[in-house]
């Protein structure tokens, strides 16, 4: 065995060298890490929608099992008659009876010593279906989830550019349908790079307490659904906090446009026009598309894209998204929209 070995270690070391020799020309994608970055917040979004719908059913089942423990089959061993004594007087109404009205049952209450039923007992039955403080009496109606095309009027706002060099602004959204629904999640916030900025360099993420987006409100816990009327609308907040700088580059010249055509010589003769001359063209001028960043946002009913906006001046950073927040109605003064002067 002793033997064996150096020659063993010797078919491991080359075996190691074949292997890293295979893998050694194997790079990574370069587009690779860009996808990333704009798989992770959809990932986020699905998984928070994922949770979002758990609690719904686990908030339901915990309101719906209790109830239907609560109703029982009728119980048709007694006949006809809710209760009756016999001879020596004694009680033979059913365990549970039911309520007029269809109510829970209710646990029977004794006989009055001539064998009558207690007049009590067929009250409580009804006024237990009827209470008005009870579940069933004051769940709301279940709201369907907003579909896409009824979410509309999107609008994007932005404001001017703070003394730290970060931008925010908002987008409001609004239930454009007839009837109420619910936003079940709070959409996907893109950033896309335009001109010289960097893709690689743009990221979006929550906004979370203590993070650079100090103008935006403290995040707070948000319910879903949001239920939104006709009119209503939710908003998604936003603050751009650019990072580092752009590289220098050279301007693009623009295309330099055709030269016009030389009017062909007229024919000899009285009256002949003039043969017209092709004036030269301006000379091209160089041109330069500045960076920008496109931030646009994509309601949770999925595409298209509800608005859009455009961040000039900078190559990469960080957009800080907020939850969605109701918004109320736009008055009718709000609305109407002045028509033009004639």
């Amino acid at each position: 065995m002793t033997d064996d070995q150096p020659g063993a270690a010797r078919a491991e070391h080359e075996l190691r060298t074949l292997l890293h020799r295979a893998v050694a020309t194997v790079e990574p994608d370069p587009a690779a890490l860009g996808r990333i970055r704009h798989a992770v917040p959809r990932r986020r979004a699905r998984r928070r929608n994922a949770w979002a719908g758990a609690v719904a059913a686990t908030l339901l089942a915990a309101a719906v099992v209790p109830a239907l423990h609560a109703v029982r089959p009728f119980d048709l061993s007694g006949g006809t008659t809710a209760g009756s004594t016999d001879a020596h007087g004694a009680d033979r109404t059913p365990r549970a009876t039911r309520g007029s009205t269809g109510g829970p049952r209710t646990a029977p209450l004794p006989a009055q010593p001539d064998g009558r039923p207690t007049p009590s007992a067929a009250a409580s039955g009804s006024t237990a279906a009827t209470d008005p403080g009870s579940t069933a009496a004051s769940a709301p109606a279940a709201v369907p989830a907003c579909l896409r095309t009824d979410l509309g009027r999107a609008t994007a706002h932005l404001e001017p550019v703070d003394s730290a060099g970060s931008t925010y602004g908002y987008f409001t959204v609004r239930n454009t349908s007839a009837r109420s629904c619910g936003v079940t999640g709070p959409g996907i916030v893109a950033a896309t790079a335009g001109g010289p900025a960097d893709q690689t360099r743009i990221k979006v993420v929550d906004h979370i307490a203590g993070d650079a987006a100090t103008a935006l409100p403290a995040p707070a816990a948000v319910a879903l659904p949001i239920v939104l009327g006709p009119g209503e609308g939710y908003r998604v907040r936003f603050g751009w906090v650019p990072e580092g700088t752009c590289p220098s580059s050279a301007p693009r010249v623009g295309a330099a446009a055709p030269e016009a055509p030389a009017t062909a010589a007229a024919s000899s003769g009285p009256g002949a026009p003039a043969a017209a001359t092709a004036e030269p063209s301006p000379s091209p001028t160089p041109t330069a598309d500045p960076p920008s960043v496109t931030v646009a946002h994509t309601p949770a009913g999925g595409d298209p894209t509800a608005a859009s906006t455009v961040i000039t001046g900078s190559c990469g950073g960080t957009v800080y998204r907020t939850a969605p927040e109701a918004v109320p109605a736009e008055s009718p003064t709000a609305v109407a929209t002045p028509g033009p002067s004639r």
